[in-house]
C-alpha cells in the first residue's frame, strides 16, 4: 500500500478533528502532498461513514487527478480545489476541508471569518468565496449550461454539477484572493471559506492545516458569542479595544 505514513497521519487527524468538534458528518476533506507530487486523500463517502477511517480508506492521485492507488473509493469531487491549491502553493503540503460548525454561520452569509482573537491574527484574512452552487448544479443537471461539462480524470467522482462550480467559480476565486498570498503560506499557511458550505485551510503540512482550522473556528465561534453579547451582527468587532493600529493604549482605552 503506497504512502503508509500518510494514511495514518490522516486516520490521526481525522480522530483528532472528531473528538474537538472540528468536523462534521455532512462531509469535508483532507489531503496530504507526497515529495513526487502524488495526492493523498480521503475517500468520497468518508463523512457518510462518521469518519470512522482506516489507513485504507484513502486514494491516491496524481497531481492531476489520475487514480495512482485505490484501496478505498476515488477521490471527491472537491479535490479540485485541492489540486488547485497544490498547483498555487509549492510550499502547501496539506489541505483540510470541514464543515465547522461556527464557520457556517459566516459562509452562510457570504461573509469571511472576523479576527476576534489573536491566535487568527497569525493567519490574516479569512475570506469568502461565493459561487451560486444551486444554480450552475441546476443549469449543468439540466443541460442548458452555457460552459462546457468538466471532463474529470478517473480518481475523482464523477459529478460534473459539483465539478462546475468548482472550476467556474471556486477555483478562479481562489487564485484571485489567495495566490497573491503565497509567501505567507510559507510562514503560517492561509484560509478561506465558502460560502454556504465550509472552510479550507492551506498548510505546509498536515498539523499546521488542523491546527489553523481550529484557529477559523475558534475565532468565528467567538465572533458569533460577540454578537450575542452585544446586539447582533453590529456588535462584532474584530478588535474592540484597539481599533486603531498605531495609537497609543493607553488613549485607546481612554476612548472605550
Amino acid at each position: 500500500m503506497l504512502y503508509e505514513a500518510e494514511r495514518q497521519l490522516l486516520v490521526e487527524s481525522i480522530n483528532d478533528m472528531a473528538r474537538w468538534g472540528l468536523i462534521e458528518t455532512t462531509g469535508g476533506g483532507l489531503s496530504v502532498r507526497a515529495d513526487n507530487g502524488d495526492i493523498v486523500v480521503t475517500a468520497t463517502g468518508s463523512a457518510f461513514a462518521r469518519w470512522k477511517v482506516t489507513p485504507r480508506d484513502m486514494t491516491v492521485i496524481s497531481a492531476t487527478g489520475e487514480l495512482r492507488e485505490r484501496t478505498g473509493g476515488v477521490a471527491p469531487v472537491g479535490a479540485l480545489i485541492h489540486m488547485a491549491a497544490y498547483e498555487m502553493f509549492p510550499d502547501c503540503r496539506a489541505i483540510v476541508h470541514a464543515h465547522s460548525a461556527h464557520v457556517l454561520a459566516f459562509a452562510s452569509l457570504g461573509m469571511g471569518i472576523p479576527s476576534c482573537v489573536n491566535q487568527l491574527d497569525t493567519l490574516g484574512e479569512v475570506p469568502c468565496l461565493i459561487a451560486d452552487d444551486t444554480a450552475v448544479k441546476g443549469g449543468v443537471l439540466s443541460g442548458e449550461s452555457e460552459r462546457p461539462e468538466v471532463k474529470l480524470p478517473d480518481g475523482i467522482a464523477q459529478r460534473p454539477e459539483i465539478a462546475a462550480v468548482d472550476t467556474y467559480q471556486l477555483i478562479p476565486q481562489l487564485k484571485e484572493k489567495l495566490g497573491p498570498r503565497a509567501d505567507e503560506l510559507k510562514r503560517h499557511g492561509l484560509a478561506c471559506v465558502l460560502y454556504r458550505h465550509g472552510a479550507f485551510t492551506f498548510a505546509r503540512g498536515l498539523t499546521e492545516a488542523v491546527e489553523n482550522l481550529a484557529r477559523v473556528e475558534m475565532s468565528a465561534r467567538t465572533a458569533v458569542f460577540q454578537a450575542i453579547l452585544r446586539g447582533g451582527l453590529a456588535g462584532i468587532e474584530p478588535n474592540l479595544l484597539f481599533p486603531k493600529p498605531g495609537l497609543a493604549v493607553e488613549q485607546q482605552l481612554a476612548d472605550v
